[in-house]
């Protein structure tokens, strides 16, 4: 049977295509299959293989480049989405859904994983400016998120209720994307001697001038501004630390100044995360008094027992003597629990017996000077 050459051409378009067709899909399976195995290698070192490779899979079908700065920004934006599920089960946690055996659990974990999700954003941000000062960072933020975790779960571990399988699910599924994000990052240079660059004594690097002077004034010598004044006779802006505390701006990039007058201040006082770069000046360790008594014992957790709790990066305090007085017969009671970055301490006093300082996550610095 002859063809006409319209037809015949037509014929032979048609077969070309579809060989071309044959080739590229064979072509891409090639190559989806060279890409999954280099996932899966790059996983197997990972401390949850399975999660690695199941939230890296995805960048093959979206044509992710697969460099390691990407693979860890998609493993940081699957737990961050991890996270937001989490966020939604502790909205609901409570009442007859969890029912707690130490007061404060719920509290704790909401917290904390707060500071988690901020964490895990910082991280994303960091690896994104591609600093490697922010690399660095990021190992910090990760770290102390883990830490959180463990805590939330040293809480839950009494608890009871219909939630609770849930939340720990939630928990496992979120902090395994975390850990896998931390594997990933590089790990920071040490000096000398083996030391990270930071200073124990004296002044930290990352102190700036005008937060020496401060630190160095006597009585507000040197000025540093506006402050708020608490006294526990009424004769200042506040009776409590607590109501000064709240009084001052959330998120603040400048030192928000609160001198603590000479007393006794009976009070737990927690700087939230949301409360940045407060600076607490007592008139002297032996005059000015932070004390509280709860204790593990009377059915607080030991992160919920602090006197004073620092979760707001930035803070510094001086001047200042810090008591848990529940005595060693209550077992876990924490004086001073820091769980912040760049925070320090300077001729303060901090007196307990269990667990009397609790430097729950981030360096802490600690002077007499």
């Amino acid at each position: 049977m002859a063809f006409s050459i319209p037809k015949l051409f037509l014929l032979l378009i048609s077969s070309f295509f579809i060989a071309s067709t044959w080739s590229l899909n064979t072509s891409s399976t090639t190559s989806l299959d060279a890409h999954l195995s280099t996932i899966r290698t790059f996983c197997s070192s990972r401390p949850f293989p399975d999660a690695c490779f199941s939230s890296l899979k995805i960048s093959i079908s979206i044509n992710i480049s697969p460099n390691i700065i990407n693979l860890l920004l998609q493993t940081l934006q699957t737990a961050l989405s991890e996270a937001g599920k989490l966020t939604n089960l502790f909205s609901k946690a409570g009442g007859s859904n969890i029912i707690e055996r130490q007061r404060g659990t719920i509290q704790d974990c909401l917290e904390l994983h707060r500071i988690t999700v901020s964490s895990l954003q910082r991280s994303v941000s960091g690896v994104r400016a591609g600093d490697s000062r922010k690399l660095v960072d990021a190992r910090a933020y990760l770290s102390a998120a883990l830490t959180n975790k463990n805590t939330c779960l040293e809480g839950l571990d009494s608890a009871s209720g219909p939630l609770k399988p849930a939340v720990m699910n939630g928990l496992a599924s979120t902090y395994q994307h975390v850990s896998n994000s931390l594997s990933m990052l590089p790990k920071p240079k040490r000096g000398k001697q083996g030391q990270i660059n930071r200073r124990l004594m004296g002044f930290p690097r990352w102190m700036s001038r005008k937060d020496r002077r401060i630190l160095q004034s006597i009585d507000g010598e040197d000025d540093p501004g506006e402050e708020l004044i608490v006294a526990a006779d009424g004769t200042g802006n506040f009776s409590t630390i607590t109501d000064a505390i709240n009084f001052a701006p959330n998120n603040s990039y400048d030192r928000i100044i609160i001198r603590v007058r000479e007393g006794v201040y009976a009070e737990n006082v927690e700087i939230p995360s949301d409360k940045t770069n407060i600076v607490l000046i007592g008139d002297g360790a032996d005059l000015t008094f932070i004390t509280g008594n709860r204790n593990v014992a009377d059915g607080w957790t030991t992160f919920r027992s602090a006197t004073l709790a620092v979760s707001g990066d930035g803070f510094l305090a001086l001047d200042i003597t810090i008591d848990n007085t529940a005595g060693p017969e209550k077992h876990q009671a924490v004086a001073l629990r820091v769980n912040a970055d760049l925070v320090a301490f300077y001729r303060c006093s901090v007196n307990g017996y269990q667990d009397t300082l609790y430097a729950h996550s981030f360096p802490t610095i600690l002077s007499r000077v």
